[in-house]
């Protein structure tokens, strides 16, 4: 399993990380042959969010606190401090910890962009 983890450097700049999370074989629930499970993540509580078509563009900003991104439907790209951008689409997994620092930038890329935000419980 991949995600890509965005998080300020020692001086306060943002960056991308390619993480890769190896599963390891586990039951989910009974009736189902073991899986491979990464985690879990202690999570608080997960928000839909939507892209209205008439949004204005998106500030720098950082992230409100740790958590999850998944993109479910159009595409977005990320921009950190040092002007590196990436693109993003359905099913990837973003793992936002900038919650200080210069922050980065968000630009939705089509109409329907639509994602989970999985805040992280503090301490995790």
């Amino acid at each position: 399993m991949r995600y890509v983890r965005i998080h300020a450097d020692g001086s306060g700049r943002s960056e991308f990380e390619d993480v890769e999370v190896t599963g390891k074989p586990g039951i989910t629930v009974d009736g189902v042959p073991p899986l491979l499970l990464s985690g879990p993540f202690p999570a608080g509580s997960i928000t839909f969010v939507e892209q209205p078509a008439d949004a204005p563009d998106w500030e720098p900003h950082v992230a409100p606190r740790r958590q999850f991104v998944i993109v479910l439907t159009g595409r977005a790209a990320v921009t950190v401090s040092g002007g590196e951008r990436r693109e993003f689409g359905p099913g990837d997994v973003l793992l936002f910890e900038d919650t200080t620092g210069e922050g980065h930038v968000s630009t939705p890329l089509t109409a329907d962009l639509s994602f989970a935000m999985v805040p992280l419980l503090p301490g995790s």
